[in-house]
C-alpha cells in the first residue's frame, strides 16, 4: 500500500508504536503454534484499531504531533488515511501540490480525497492560483460555491464563454453561497445579464416566500419588469386584487405568469371566488396548455377542500383533465361519509395501475361488500387473494375472512464469497472500523461512497455484512435500495432485547409495539436526530421526554436520548401515556406519536358520525400520519411473528370501536 512520505516518528510516537507493538507481539505468541491464520489476522486488526483509537485520544490532547504518528506500526490498518488526511489537511496553506497530488491518487474516488479535493480548492482560490484551480476542479465533487469559483478561474484565466454559465447558476429562489458574490458582480455588470433573467429568479423568489431575496432582485430590472414586479408582490400580499387585471391588453408571457400566480394565491382564500376571476381571463387570454392545465388542476384540489366537489368536478370534466390527487382526495371524502357507490366510481377513474394497488383493491371490495354487490363468498374471496400480501391491507383482508397473516419470510442467500468480495471494497473496510470505533457520521460517508455503484446482488450482500456488524440501519437500507423485501429478519431484526424488555415493564407497553415504533422511526439509529429535533432510536423531543422523565420520576439529561437504555424507557413510557389517553386504542395513540395528541382529539368524529376503524385510519388529514399509523401496526405484528407472540393485527376493541 503506497503512502505520503511523511516525517518519521518523534521519540513519543516511538514509545507509543514501542509499547503497543510489544502487546501485538505477546498477543500473537500467546495463541500458540497452532493459532490458525483467522485468528492471527483478527487479533492483528483488533490491536491496530486499540493504537489507531489511542492515536486519535493523543492527538485530540496534543500529547503526540501529527509528525510523530507511527505509521509502520499502523501497518495496513484500513484508516491510516484518516491520519494522513488530518495531517495533510492542516498544511494545506504551505501549498504541498506533490503530497496532495500523492493522497487523491491512493485514495481516488473516495469520501477523503473528495474531501481533501475540496479543501484544496478553496486553498487554491484563496490565493488566486487560477490556472491550479482549475486543473483540480472535478464538477462531481463540487457544490454551488465551488462551481462558481471555477467559473471566476476560467473567467480569470481568459475564458470569454465563461459569463455565459452564470445565468444557470444565479437564477434560483433562494440565497446564494458568499463565495459567489465576486463572481456575480462580474456578471451583473457584463452583457450576459439581462431583466428577463431576473424576472424568472424575481418570480422564484415570490414563490418561496423569499420577500427580501425578491426586492433585491427587483432592484436589478428594467422600469417594465419592475413594474410587472410590483403587479405580483401586490397580488402576493393582497390577492383579492386580481380582478383588477381583467381587461389589460398585456398579454406577455411575464403577465401570464402573474396571472396564473394570482388565480393560486386567491385559490388559497377563496377557491370559488378565484375560479370566477380564473374563468375570465381563460376566455379572453390564450394561456400556456401545460400552465393552464396547471392553474386548473390547482383550482380544482383547493375547491374540494373548501367542500366544493361538484364544482371541481365540473371544471375538471370541462377542460378535459384527470387528477389523481383530487380523485384520492374526493375518493377519502366519499369514505368518510360512506357514500360507497362514489367510492366505486371513483377508484374507476384512478389510472389503471393505482387501481390495482392493495389500498384501492381493499377499499374496492369493501365498497362492494357494504352495498352488497356481490355473494358473500365472491367477496371473501376477492379478501383472501388480497390476504396473500404482507402488507397493512394484506392484513386487514386477512381479519375480515379470519385468514392467516401472509409472512412471506424468503432469506437473502449472498455466498461467502459475495460478501467477502463486498467486505473488501476499501470504503466499507473503513466503514466498518469507523463504525467499531463510533465514529458513525464518517462511517455513513465511508458506506454511501462504498455503495454507491453496487449492483442488485451486491446490495443483498452489503446489507447481510452490516448485519453481521450490527449496523442494522444499513441493512435495512440495503434490502431497501436492491427493492427486497422478503427477508424479514434482516428487515426486521429484535436487538436491544434487555433494553426493549425493561421499557416494556416499565410502561406496560408491549414489547412488539416498542419495536414496530422505533423500526419506523430511526429504523434502529441510536443516534438519529431529526430536523425538527426529535433524538434516538424511538425519536422523542427533549421537551416531550423530559416531561415524561418528570412524569415517571427518572433523571433525564438531553445527551440520555441518544443512549438506547434511556431513550427506548422514554418512549415507551410516553407511548403508555398516549394510550391511556385514548383508552388503549393503538390506533389513536400511533397517531397521537406522530402527529401529537390534540391533533387526534381534532381528527375524532363527533358522536353519530363515526366510522369504522379502517375508514378512519385511511382518512388521517396528514399523508405521513396516515402512513405511520398504518406501517407501525403492520410492523407491530411483524414482530409479533418474529417473536412468537400470536397476536392480531388490531385487537377487538380496536376494531369495534367507531372513530
Amino acid at each position: 500500500m503506497r503512502r505520503l512520505q511523511l516525517q518519521q516518528p518523534g521519540r513519543k510516537g516511538k514509545n507509543l508504536a514501542i509499547n503497543v507493538a510489544a502487546g501485538l507481539s505477546l498477543l500473537i505468541a500467546s495463541l500458540g503454534t497452532t493459532a490458525n491464520t483467522e485468528a492471527v489476522e483478527q487479533t492483528s486488526l483488533e490491536t491496530q484499531r486499540e493504537l489507531y483509537s489511542s492515536i486519535r485520544g493523543q492527538l485530540s490532547t496534543r500529547a503526540i504531533n501529527l509528525d510523530e504518528i507511527p505509521y509502520d506500526q499502523l501497518a495496513d490498518y484500513p484508516l491510516i488515511p484518516y491520519l494522513q488526511f488530518q495531517h495533510l489537511n492542516a498544511s494545506l496553506n504551505t501549498l504541498p501540490y506533490q503530497e496532495v497530488d500523492a493522497f487523491l491518487d491512493e485514495n481516488a474516488n473516495s469520501w477523503l480525497a473528495d474531501r481533501l479535493l475540496k479543501s484544496w480548492l478553496e486553498v487554491l482560490a484563496s490565493k488566486r492560483r487560477w490556472h491550479e484551480f482549475q486543473s483540480y476542479y472535478q464538477p462531481n465533487v463540487a457544490d454551488t460555491g465551488l462551481h462558481c469559483l471555477y467559473l471566476m478561474a476560467r473567467s480569470n484565466n481568459g475564458d470569454p464563454e465563461a459569463l455565459n454559465d452564470v445565468a444557470t447558476l444565479w437564477n434560483e429562489g433562494k440565497s446564494l453561497p458568499k463565495r459567489c458574490d465576486a463572481l456575480f458582480a462580474a456578471w451583473l455588470d457584463s452583457d450576459y445579464f439581462t431583466s428577463d433573467v431576473a424576472w424568472s429568479r424575481y418570480v422564484k423568489s415570490i414563490g418561496n416566500r423569499k420577500l427580501a431575496l425578491a426586492h433585491y432582485v427587483r432592484g436589478l430590472m428594467d422600469e417594465k419588469h419592475q413594474a410587472l414586479a410590483d403587479t405580483m408582490l401586490e397580488l402576493y400580499n393582497y390577492p383579492s386584487r386580481l380582478h383588477r387585471l381583467q381587461g389589460s391588453l398585456d398579454t406577455s408571457a411575464e403577465m401570464q405568469e402573474i396571472i396564473h400566480f394570482g388565480v393560486r394565491r386567491y385559490a388559497k382564500y377563496d377557491s370559488v371566488a378565484a375560479l370566477h376571476e380564473w374563468e375570465k381571463f381563460d376566455s379572453a387570454l390564450l394561456l400556456e396548455q401545460e400552465q393552464r392545465n396547471e392553474t386548473v388542476e390547482y383550482l380544482a384540489y383547493q375547491l374540494i377542500l373548501d367542500g366544493h366537489p361538484n364544482t371541481a368536478n365540473r371544471l375538471l370534466e370541462r377542460n378535459q383533465i384527470v387528477s389523481s390527487r383530487v380523485t384520492e382526495r374526493q375518493l377519502r371524502d366519499a369514505l368518510k361519509v360512506q357514500d360507497w357507490s362514489a367510492v366505486i366510481a371513483l377508484i374507476s377513474q384512478l389510472p389503471a395501475d393505482e387501481q390495482i394497488s392493495e389500498r384501492w383493491r381493499y377499499w374496492s371490495i369493501r365498497a362492494i361488500e357494504e352495498q352488497k354487490l356481490q355473494t358473500p363468498e365472491q367477496i371473501a374471496q376477492q379478501y383472501r387473494e388480497l390476504a396473500n400480501h404482507r402488507d397493512f391491507y394484506g392484513f386487514l383482508s386477512a381479519e375480515r375472512t379470519e385468514s392467516p397473516y401472509t409472512m412471506g419470510h424468503r432469506a437473502v442467500e449472498s455466498s461467502a464469497e459475495e460478501i467477502q468480495a463486498v467486505e473488501n471494497i476499501p470504503a466499507l473496510e473503513r466503514s466498518r472500523e469507523l463504525f467499531k470505533l463510533g465514529y458513525l457520521n464518517q462511517a455513513r460517508m465511508e458506506w454511501r461512497y462504498g455503495t454507491q455503484l453496487l449492483d442488485h446482488a451486491q446490495l443483498l450482500a452489503a446489507g447481510q455484512l452490516a448485519n453481521s456488524w450490527g449496523w442494522h440501519r444499513k441493512t435495512i437500507e440495503s434490502l431497501g435500495q436492491a427493492k427486497y423485501w422478503d427477508d424479514l429478519d434482516l428487515r426486521f431484526p429484535v436487538i436491544y432485547s434487555q433494553e426493549v424488555a425493561t421499557a416494556s415493564e416499565a410502561s406496560s407497553v408491549a414489547p412488539e409495539y416498542i419495536l414496530a415504533i422505533a423500526r419506523q422511526e430511526s429504523a434502529f439509529a441510536a443516534d438519529a436526530r431529526s430536523p425538527a429535533g426529535a433524538m434516538g432510536l424511538m425519536q422523542l423531543m427533549p421537551t416531550t421526554a423530559l416531561q415524561t422523565a418528570k412524569k415517571i420520576g427518572v433523571r433525564y439529561n438531553k445527551s440520555d436520548l441518544l443512549q438506547p437504555k434511556q431513550n427506548l424507557l422514554l418512549g415507551g413510557s410516553y407511548l403508555s401515556q398516549m394510550l391511556e389517553r385514548f383508552g388503549g386504542n393503538r390506533i389513536l395513540a400511533t397517531a397521537a406519536y406522530n402527529a401529537g395528541p390534540h391533533r387526534v382529539d381534532s381528527w375524532l368524529n363527533p358522536v353519530g358520525k363515526q366510522v369504522a376503524y379502517d375508514i378512519w385510519i385511511e382518512t388521517i388529514p396528514f399523508k405521513e400520519t396516515r402512513g405511520y399509523v398504518q406501517n407501525v401496526l403492520t410492523y407491530s405484528l411483524i414482530y409479533s411473528h418474529r417473536l412468537g407472540i400470536d397476536s392480531k393485527l388490531l385487537q377487538v376493541s380496536e376494531m369495534e370501536e367507531p372513530l
